[in-house]
């Protein structure tokens, strides 16, 4: 009896331990599959990591040392009204209203038509009408009528300017030379001219500008040719067209 009971539970433990035998193989096989999923996933998720940081742009490249410029003048038209002095004649003060043109190829480089006229004249004190050279008074000083100059105008200087640490101007500094007719008393004459001056950026198409030009020119009077250099300031203030600007992305 219990013989036979030994022989019926036999054949079962038999099975349930080649059962053990068998599942303990195949979940230690499944394992090395579970961790090369794991590591296959993690490789995916690095994956994605590099590209996202490849897309972002560098803090270096975000923020740029130098900064671009506030203001583009390249392929626009300025246009402005200026009043000038004159600085080095000893005869006369001259005041002169007058406007120009100027179409900036580049942001660096601008032709320019100007023209201006005398609106006002102050004699100058009987002292500085003294000539070294002759020890007498000048009965024919030459007095300016109006000037005509085409220019072509460079910007190599780019800049801003705190103002007592509230506020940013930018300006640049330019050089500019040109040809035309200088006008006195005693008629037209070929001349040449250059000079160097600043534009301060108020907006997007307002600017002030200060200008230094000196006028060379050959002036004959009383059958006697003699250069001259008229030396003149000028401030104004000028447009930009269009009035806005965009810049271009390469």
């Amino acid at each position: 009896m219990y013989a036979q009971k030994y022989f019926i539970r036999l054949p079962t433990l038999v099975a349930a331990s080649l059962t053990l035998a068998y599942t303990t193989p195949l979940s230690s096989e499944a394992q090395p599959a579970q961790k090369s999923r794991a590591i296959s996933e993690s490789t995916e998720d690095q994956d994605k990591i590099l590209k996202d940081k490849k897309a972002r742009p560098k803090l270096a490249d975000r923020i740029k040392s130098v900064q671009r410029k506030a203001f583009l003048k390249k392929k626009r038209v300025e246009l402005f009204p200026f009043f000038a002095m004159n600085l080095n004649d000893p005869f006369y003060q001259h005041f002169v209203g007058g406007a120009a043109l100027a179409f900036h190829l580049k942001d660096s480089f601008a032709l320019e038509l100007k023209g201006g006229a005398v609106v006002g004249t102050i004699s100058q004190d009987a002292v500085k009408l003294v000539r070294v050279n002759e020890g007498a008074i000048c009965e024919d000083c030459p007095q300016m009528k109006y000037h005509i100059d085409a220019n072509l105008g460079w910007a190599p200087i780019y800049g801003k300017i705190s103002l007592l640490g509230e506020s940013i101007i930018h300006f640049d500094t330019y050089f500019t030379a040109g040809l035309g007719a200088f006008a006195t008393d005693s008629g037209m004459n070929p001349a040449v001219n250059f000079g160097i001056g600043q534009r301060y950026f108020l907006n997007d198409w307002l600017v002030g500008r200060v200008e230094i030009r000196d006028y060379v020119f050959n002036d004959s009077r009383d059958q006697i040719s003699d250069l001259q250099n008229v030396l003149m300031l000028s401030l104004s203030l000028s447009g930009f067209f269009p009035t806005s600007f965009q810049y271009e992305f390469r």
